[in-house]
């Protein structure tokens, strides 16, 4: 079950620290004009707060290294003609010190999604509304209970990504598959986002999948016609998971539902059992300068979504090899809060893999609508 803190813990990045006030702006405030170029930060054709930097792309050409440490440089380019669109909602990360962010995006806001979603662009083009989320101060701030978090969530944020949906539905969707992809705060808006405008309505006839990490309250009853994805490449169906380090026994703040059993899908074994990750990461420092800006731990990391008595989690194990001692370093370090266990890289730790399974759905999409 999940306990009357772990929802508000599970909102933030744990290696996100804002201090400052957070003041509640009036419930009364303007609605965002979707319609703005201005009001997004990545959005194909029509600019965005993110266009003319790397927030949206850029260089995102990584090195895999392998357990036997064999550096191979992979090139990344964005694709030309993508089958799919991706809607992508960014998790608590903007250090503004109020309450609610502003439509202002700022550099921690623009890392968020350069991190989390610019990758997208190499399998679908990439929706990205700027929107009014909670802050990590606003987060902090002393709340009576994490259900009045939850509910601040349900309100200017749900709202703006909720008309920013609306407004992509309206002028940019024309028909095609999209992909809905959120973590952490960004995931809960989206649950609420399938449950009310697409879940049995006709907006579902246009979704080709939907990935939510992170969230901490996600069962098999949260949808009704929405299931878990069983195999690779099966469209209109959910994927979600909360990572943990192998072993780790003690309080979680993710991995139960009061909706049913909860539930977990591993992206890099959408059918179940354990299969070898595709992590996306910075370059470490003490990497060839010259080398990408990216490296992938090649068969370095492995998951598996285990039940049990307290829910399901995604288990993330580090695999013999070269580098299996810089790995577990680098594991424990993800962990700043051993209940979140490793919420703050649920996205990075599966983003080849993600990647990879859009890719199988634009396939399959494609070849069901031609």
């Amino acid at each position: 079950m999940v306990g009357r803190w772990a929802v508000a813990a599970g909102l933030m990045l744990a290696s996100v620290a804002v201090p400052g006030r957070a003041d509640v702006p009036a419930g009364d405030a303007p609605a965002v004009d979707y319609a703005r170029p201005s009001s997004w930060i990545c959005r194909p054709g029509a600019g965005g707060q993110g266009a003319g930097d790397d927030t949206c792309g850029g260089n995102l050409d990584l090195m895999a290294v392998d357990a036997r440490g064999t550096r191979t440089p992979v090139p990344v380019r964005p694709a030309a003609a993508p089958p799919l669109d991706c809607f992508y909602v960014y998790p608590t990360t903007s250090d503004d010190e109020t309450f609610y962010s502003d439509m202002t995006v700022d550099a921690s806001e623009k890392r968020t999604v350069r991190a989390q979603a610019a990758r997208l662009s190499t399998v679908c083009r990439l929706f990205v509304p700027a929107y009014r989320q909670v802050t990590t101060a606003g987060l902090k701030a002393r709340l009576s209970t994490p259900g009045e978090v939850v509910a601040r969530i349900r309100d200017a944020p749900y709202r703006d990504v909720r008309a920013a949906w609306a407004e992509y539905l309206a002028r940019d969707n024309n028909g095609r598959g999209v992909v809905l992809i959120g973590h952490s705060q960004g995931a809960i808006i989206l649950k609420r986002l399938i449950r009310d405008e697409i879940d049995g309505r006709p907006a579902q006839a246009r979704l080709a999948g939907a990935y939510l990490a992170g969230n901490p309250d996600l069962g098999e009853k949260s949808f009704r016609a929405i299931l878990p994805c069983r195999r690779t490449g099966q469209t209109g169906c959910l994927v979600a998971w909360s990572s943990y380090p192998d072993g780790y026994e003690g309080e979680r703040a993710f991995g139960g539902s009061r909706e049913g059993a909860p539930v977990c899908v591993d992206p890099a074994a959408i059918g179940g059992g354990r299969a070898t990750l595709k992590p996306v990461l910075p370059r470490p420092g003490f990497a060839p300068e010259g080398d990408p800006p990216y490296v992938e731990p090649v068969g370095q990391l492995s998951a598996e979504c285990v039940a049990d008595a307290r829910g399901a989690v995604l288990r993330v194990r580090v695999e013999p090899g070269r580098y299996a001692g810089l790995m577990g370093e680098a594991l424990a370090h993800m962990v700043n809060t051993p209940s979140w266990g490793l919420h703050p890289r649920d996205i990075a730790l599966t983003q080849g893999d993600i990647v990879d399974d859009i890719a199988a759905q634009g396939a399959a999409w494609t070849a069901a609508h031609r």
